[in-house]
């Protein structure tokens, strides 16, 4: 085809996608034949072709999942665990809510469009869509709540500690496409589902066979580099999406340092943060709205981030934690908030102020976030 010695993408081997869909870390890998120019924010690779095998993940707003080994903390069976395995099986029965799921894909999917070189089509080239969320297995349940919600995909192993749900038939698809128009993606990755949707229709009325219909494939693939500039947020539309997006892409930390205003020396603060692209600026700004918080105290812009951030006990204790109760974290993660919660208790109570309720905060401490 001609025009395609030239053409430039995300450059990646099946083998490598295959091994890191589970993973939200950025990805080192320099692929074989493969000139890469330039590493992006979330991760991907763009390059020339000169590599049998192209992936272009449509995810702009892709947040990082780092997938660590497990601590042999982490492993112990906590107090709460009861309850959070009646919040999993919950899942596990098809639960889950739409507003929710579509809040969590917006954290932790990736829309993908892979061109294989193949001599066995007209073209010489197989172009397939993908969708995929790949996570910890620890959030396996979320991912058979998925699977079990919309019926299609199918969820593997890959790796140690990582799984992936996938779906890529274009049967299937059409379920995940008829999902998101109904339950639209509210941040920047709304864009990469946009261009993925058009895509899509053209591999599905088999435009894809023709070198009119690749080319079209491949002016929606380049679209994708100025996608940001189309984004424009229009709100949440409702807690459950905040629940799902903040169950993928969220932290409940607790915070230690050194004071020199307390007996102990010692300083202890509640931190919810959420960390994005600086193409989801927007989004990140209501969230003080959203929340009713004081937007100057809680945004901190940086070159290519934006965060929000509080440490207010105040602000935490009566408003972040309570929305989290009412719509609550799924997965993993909700073990973090359960203890994020059991600190916040300690600290009301001033238990944070004594040598026995520290020791305890910081054995709290040292189990999160594994």
């Amino acid at each position: 085809m001609s025009g395609w010695s030239n053409y430039s993408g995300i450059v990646t081997s099946q083998k490598i996608i295959e091994r890191a869909m589970g993973y939200r870390g950025s990805k080192s890998e320099v692929f074989a034949n493969t000139s890469v120019k330039e590493q992006r924010v979330d991760g991907s690779y763009i390059g020339v072709l000169n590599n049998p095998m192209l992936r272009y993940t449509l995810t702009g707003s892709e947040r990082n999942y780092q997938v660590k080994i497990l601590s042999n903390q982490i492993n112990q069976i906590r107090t709460y665990s009861a309850n959070n395995n009646l919040s999993q099986k919950s899942m596990l029965n098809g639960s889950i809510n739409p507003w929710f799921l579509t809040g969590f894909s917006d954290a932790e999917s990736s829309f993908s469009i892979l061109i294989q070189h193949n001599k066995n089509y007209a073209t010489n080239y197989r172009v397939k869509a993908i969708f995929a969320v790949g996570l910890h297995t620890k959030d396996t349940a979320i991912l058979e709540a998925i699977k079990s919600f919309w019926g299609v995909g199918s969820i593997d192993k890959h790796g140690e500690h990582s799984i992936q749900y996938r779906v890529e038939s274009i049967k299937d698809l059409q379920v995940i496409v008829d999902h998101f128009d109904r339950y639209p993606l509210v941040t920047c990755k709304g864009v990469d589902y946009r261009i993925f949707k058009e895509a899509f229709y053209l591999i599905k009325n088999k435009e894809h066979l023709t070198e009119e219909g690749l080319s079209s494939i491949n002016r929606l693939v380049n679209k994708f580099d100025l996608s940001s500039s189309e984004y424009k947020f229009k709100g949440i539309p409702d807690p459950q999406w905040m629940a799902g997006f903040s169950s993928g892409d969220s932290s409940f930390n607790i915070k230690v340092s050194k004071s020199e205003t307390t007996k102990l020396g010692t300083r202890v603060q509640l931190r919810f943060a959420i960390d994005l692209h600086i193409k989801d600026k927007e989004f990140v700004n209501y969230l003080t709205t959203y929340f009713n918080l004081d937007k100057n105290k809680y945004v901190y812009l940086s070159r290519n981030s934006v965060k929000f951030e509080t440490t207010n006990t105040k602000d935490i204790t009566s408003v972040i934690i309570p929305f989290f109760i009412k719509y609550p974290i799924q997965g993993k993660k909700s073990w973090d908030f359960m203890d994020f919660n059991r600190v916040a208790k300690m600290i009301n109570n001033g238990e944070h102020l004594t040598k026995e309720g520290l020791a305890e905060i910081l054995d709290i401490k040292s189990s999160m976030n594994q």
